[in-house]
């Protein structure tokens, strides 16, 4: 009985190695479908605030040497500060924005970066070079952006972060209010705006307008009369702040007499007229060239009249109508400034004078 047990334990062990084989059977295959989770993850921006510049176009940069404030930014860019200006833009000036577009996917990842108005593309944003950041791996902390990054800091990653120069260039154009933003695209295409908007109003219309004539009645040679006061006005639109010049033409003649003398030519010169103008509390009667601007040094005399200069069609030759002060002789949109003149009549003089004008020109700032 013992012998047979231990025969049937053999048989059991090898019947466990052997395989099964079963005879007219089918054979059956099956797919197989290995699926990984691995999303695209949109791009991030986050915008420098304490950077963005604006530079002059060509007109203006004269204003904005005298007026504002220049320096260099963090990202080696030049800037002016000039307080005195709206949100207005003209064609020729630049603003510029900083962005950091943060992919967790990767830098490689940042397809392009655009500048927006009115949600349409207007330029490309160009990628700064580390050596030109503010920032380096041994000072990584970006303040100026304020952001709390995916790591949950806000230092700089170069593996998942480019930074970007946003250049607007102001188009001839382009009128009326317009809202500038950036948008960043990755490589799927997909899309992301900042949620800040740079609200610009674009080439507002310029217009000054001089209510007269100016009048001195009927004066006699050899004596000083004062004419009627005039009103000079910035009608401009949406906020436009100028500077105000003036000048005089050579030569006031008659235009019913050409051979009518006053002095020692056919006609009244300009340096025998002055002007005095009053704007709110300021007036001109303290003109002394201290801030003369652009124009040419300007000062009153003891009855606190400025001569008149001669108008040669350069600004640079004319008066800062109100020169003693930095912002005096500024008109911002609808404001008006009142102008008397006075007038030394030469010896002898006798005529009637009216060929000849008084010129004003309004520089933006």
């Amino acid at each position: 009985m013992k012998k047979l047990f231990s025969l049937l334990v053999t048989c059991l062990l090898m019947l466990s190695v052997v395989p099964m084989v079963f005879a007219d059977g089918e054979g059956a295959s099956g797919d197989v479908d290995v699926i990984v989770d691995n999303p695209n993850h949109a791009p991030e921006i986050f915008t420098d605030a304490t950077q963005r510049s604006w530079y002059p176009n060509d007109q203006n940069f004269h204003t904005a040497e005298k007026y504002g404030t220049s320096g260099t930014n963090a990202y080696l860019d030049a800037y002016y500060d000039l307080g005195a200006r709206g949100d207005y833009v003209f064609t020729g000036e630049t603003i510029t924005y900083y962005v950091i577009i943060e992919d967790i996917d990767g830098e490689d990842d940042i397809e392009s970066v655009i500048l927006q108005k009115d949600i349409v593309g207007v330029g490309s944003c160009s990628e700064i070079a580390n050596v030109n950041l503010p920032w380096n791996d041994l000072n990584p902390v970006l303040p100026g952006f304020g952001a709390v990054f995916d790591d949950g800091t806000d230092n700089y990653d170069d593996a998942t972060m480019n930074t970007y120069k946003c250049v607007l260039v102001i188009q001839s154009s382009w009128t009326g209010a317009g809202e500038i933003n950036v948008k960043a695209t990755d490589k799927s295409a997909t899309p992301v705006e900042t949620t800040w908007s740079d609200f610009l109003t674009m080439n507002p219309a310029l217009s000054v307008t001089f209510v007269g004539p100016v009048s001195f009645g009927g004066a006699q040679a050899g004596t000083t009369v004062t004419s009627n006061t005039v009103s000079l006005k910035n009608v401009g639109g949406d906020g436009v702040v100028m500077d105000m010049y003036i000048a005089s033409d050579d030569y006031f003649t008659d235009s019913t007499n050409p051979l009518a003398i006053c002095g020692v030519g056919n006609g009244i010169p300009f340096d025998a007229f002055a002007y005095y103008a009053t704007k709110g509390s300021v007036d001109s009667g303290d003109n002394d060239g201290s801030e003369s601007g652009l124009g040419a040094s300007c000062a009153a005399d003891a009855d606190e009249y400025t001569e008149m200069p001669s108008h040669s069609g350069d600004i640079a030759d004319m008066c800062r109508i109100i020169n003693h002060l930095a912002d005096g002789s500024f008109l911002t949109q609808g404001q008006s400034m009142s102008l008397t003149f006075q007038l030394d009549v030469p010896t002898p003089c006798e005529g009637s004078f009216t060929n000849g004008q008084f010129h004003f020109v309004g520089r933006v700032v």
